[in-house]
């Protein structure tokens, strides 16, 4: 059975950011969009809300039987005086719980240009964290109150999500590397043998004559005769 994943986007849209005239609750709707649609192409069971009701979410979560409860949000502070970074708030920092949020900041935190407020948070009073049933993950994806934190969530949603997705495939030990076309591998790494229908005309009889006696020479029969073995006809 496929492990159920349960994401849970902000509703903050008074959460104004720094640069682009957007906000909190649609730049995490974009991300939360990216993420699910990792998740689901890995296989897992996937649920999202866009429900302002932070009550009715976990109701809802609980009721799906998720594993893990994503919470995605940006973040920022009262006096706007933090350099960046991604945090990841746990409603404990041992066993599963500490597992499972280290595998996502593992995967975010390398990709936000924040670093000072890099960290896991244990926050067991936020009530998405304490009243959920399944493991919740809350990341707060870089600050949105600076403008270099503001540009980068506002420019990068897709892989933000994509990482926040892996960070998951990481934590159940379910590969992320994409699949080669093994196709175009071949295509270009291999002598391929191709079957040769040869046709022509000469207004010299001569020179049909020698270019039998070519092909004859390189090994065509009629059959079959290795790409780049072909002469060149005059």
């Amino acid at each position: 059975m496929s492990k159920k994943i349960y994401i849970s986007p902000s509703n903050q849209s008074g959460n104004t950011y720094a640069t682009g005239g957007t906000n909190e609750k649609e730049q995490c709707h974009k991300i939360a969009k990216a993420c699910v649609s990792y998740l689901e192409k890995k296989g897992f069971s996937v649920k999202c809300t866009y429900n302002d009701d932070m009550y009715a979410r976990v109701r809802e979560s609980n009721s799906f039987g998720a594993d893990l409860h994503i919470a995605i949000h940006t973040n920022a502070t009262a006096k706007h005086n933090v350099t960046g970074g991604t945090q990841v708030l746990l409603y404990s920092l041992s066993g599963e719980r500490k597992k499972a949020g280290q595998a996502v900041l593992d995967r975010l935190a390398p990709l936000t240009p924040g670093k000072s407020a890099e960290r896991l948070v244990e926050k067991p009073d936020f009530y998405e964290i304490n009243s959920a049933k399944g493991i919740t993950v809350y990341v707060e994806a870089e600050f949105h109150d600076t403008k270099a934190g503001s540009d980068f969530i506002r420019k990068n949603t897709t892989a933000i999500g994509e990482a926040i997705a892996k960070g998951i495939c990481d934590y159940y030990g379910i590969s992320t590397e994409e699949k080669k076309t093994e196709e175009k591998n071949n295509a270009s790494s291999k002598d391929e043998a191709l079957y040769i229908v040869q046709a022509g005309a000469f207004s010299n009889k001569r020179y049909a004559e020698d270019y039998v006696k070519k092909l004859k020479k390189a090994g065509f029969d009629g059959i079959v005769v290795k790409k780049n073995q072909m002469p060149a006809a005059r």
